[in-house]
């Protein structure tokens, strides 16, 4: 008899806290993960999150070949994998559930997370559905709404990750799933222009400060250098820094070439 185990098809940063509750939670678990890749100036070959937690945790892992089939695995769980599935990995292996941050069908693709928080949503989540051979249009075993008003990404993915260590043993992969209903929407990767608050309203800084707190950060053009926001307050600070309707208080910044630091002293720095 065959011993079967809990799959997991992971390769970057977002995979590792579902990883690590999969792994504490089930007894039996095996990895599939990316071969490493030159990085950086040097080239330098650099092993990726997933693999590291591995090899720290003693935990069979291999790399993703499209025409594997593992006889042994029971399903697979996706979280943050850089590939997409072939239709005859699919349809050769047990069925694979991947864990898409939205409430699909809205927001498809890329970054969830970011564009929920730039079309100020008050409501998203977390939706596991069965893969199948068209990008994030599965039927649907597990869906999870979270308040996410106000937030930034870390917090929401942060949230995500405790919503789904409390759910995990809760869910059903063997149940029939929903067929995606509702009104879709999708979403698209972004780049460092995405990030730029230059001339924008208060709102619109606020929101992509939020929302790009993880991929960013979010900058502006400020005493001539790019400075990077992290945060910034709502409540009036004797430091801000005038947009195209009203004043943004930054509380920590990067300044271009430097390390993080308070707002203040940045500017205590310039004169």
């Amino acid at each position: 008899m065959v011993i079967k185990y809990k799959y997991f098809f992971g390769s970057d940063e977002r995979s590792l806290n579902f990883l690590n509750t999969i792994y504490t939670q089930y007894n039996k678990v095996k990895v599939v993960t990316l071969e490493p890749k030159k990085t950086g100036r040097g080239r330098k070959i650099t092993s990726n999150p997933v693999q590291i937690y591995c090899e720290q945790n003693d935990i069979e892992y291999s790399y993703y070949q499209e025409e594997n089939i593992y006889e042994d695995m029971e399903y697979g769980i996706v979280a943050s994998f850089a590939k997409i599935f072939t239709n005859n990995f699919i349809t050769n292996n047990k069925p694979l559930f991947n864990i898409h941050l939205s409430l699909l069908p809205k927001y498809k693709g890329p970054t969830p997370v970011e564009s929920a928080l730039l079309n100020l949503e008050k409501f998203s989540g977390y939706t596991i559905f069965k893969i199948n051979k068209n990008v994030d249009t599965g039927d649907i075993i597990y869906q999870k709404t979270l308040n996410i008003e106000g937030k930034y990404a870390t917090e929401v993915y942060e949230q995500i990750y405790e919503s789904f260590h409390i759910d995990i043993l809760n869910i059903d992969f063997y149940k029939k799933g929903q067929i995606q209903e509702n009104i879709v929407s999708n979403t698209r990767k972004f780049f460092k222009e995405d990030f730029n608050i230059q001339e924008l309203t208060i709102q619109n800084a606020k929101s992509k400060i939020r929302a790009f707190d993880y991929l960013g950060p979010a900058f502006i053009k400020y005493n001539n250098i790019n400075l990077k926001i992290l945060n910034y307050s709502e409540i009036e600070q004797g430091s801000s820094i005038e947009l195209s309707d009203g004043l943004l208080y930054p509380l920590n910044v990067i300044p271009e070439g430097k390390s993080k630091m308070l707002f203040e002293d940045y500017l205590r720095g310039l004169k």
